[in-house]
């Protein structure tokens, strides 16, 4: 039985998801098909890389992820970063399948990302238009029937390498960023639970946000009341700022225009 995910951001609102599943279901009768990350901020494709790597490590070898958002549709800024929405990639990372956009995706998941790519074959432009169904699908199905490589793709040494902000410490500070909001509104952050006990340890240290101060890390959400800001190191050893029962998005520092791509600072400030 093949694993197909798949990770856009159609949402459920339309019936563009359902489509994508049926063309998948129609072709392999017998996959299953795993929603990774189906409802990502238009455009937010470091959001959906963000959850993309999250999962990976817990699928098994084989499994096929189809990642379909694209970068912001701006030709400019397409341009800078050398972005190409109209191609596409496959890559085989830890032993599992990725399918993409030409975005930055793949050093996204990992900065160290050294796999061989491959470029993609397929007959028609109006393809473009819902890729994930007409391209993706098709592409997934090719994999899944063992159908060599050289018959739909060539391998490629240049696609487009993203980074994401990583964190940085200071003698006074340690800065990250705003990876990911839930849908609870909790903020993941980029500053990992290594990181923060390597330059943080056991001094005093605060994070400023607009409506509060947190001078302390807590264990759990139970730690603290309903209504109150409780800060922590999450599942995935990040560090997580939440508001017990509401968003977190209130207190964070506010959002500039690419607040899609979760730019966004969170400084600990460090005190002797």
């Amino acid at each position: 039985m093949s694993i197909i995910t798949i990770t856009t951001d159609l949402g459920y609102r339309d019936p563009y998801l359902a489509m994508v599943k049926g063309m998948l279901y129609s072709k392999q009768p017998n996959a299953q098909i795993v929603d990774l990350a189906c409802d990502v901020n238009p455009h937010a494709h470091n959001e959906g890389a963000f959850a993309l790597r999250s999962a990976l490590p817990y699928f098994p070898e084989d499994t096929i992820h189809l990642f379909a958002v694209k970068f912001l549709n701006s030709s400019e800024t397409i341009g800078n970063l050398a972005v190409d929405n109209t191609r596409y990639l496959l890559s085989k990372y830890k032993g599992q399948y990725i399918i993409c956009p030409d975005n930055g995706v793949l050093t996204l998941i990992d900065k160290e990302f050294n796999e061989p790519v491959y470029q993609l074959y397929f007959d028609s432009e109006r393809q473009h238009s819902f890729y994930l169904r007409d391209v993706f699908a098709e592409i997934a199905n090719k994999l899944v029937n063992k159908i060599p490589l050289e018959e739909f793709c060539a391998e490629t040494q240049d696609y487009c390498k993203l980074y994401a902000f990583e964190s940085f410490s200071t003698p006074s500070n340690l800065q990250g960023m705003v990876l990911y909001e839930d849908d609870f509104g909790n903020l993941i952050t980029s500053i990992t639970k290594q990181e923060f006990d390597k330059h943080v340890g056991n001094k005093r240290f605060s994070i400023a946000l607009p409506s509060y101060n947190i001078t302390k890390i807590n264990n759990t959400y139970d730690d603290v009341k309903i209504g109150d800001v409780v800060c922590f190191f999450n599942s995935m050893d990040l560090l997580e700022i939440s508001s017990l029962g509401q968003s977190a998005t209130k207190i964070v520092i506010k959002r500039n225009v690419l607040s899609k791509y979760k730019i966004d600072r969170i400084i600990v400030d460090i005190y002797d």
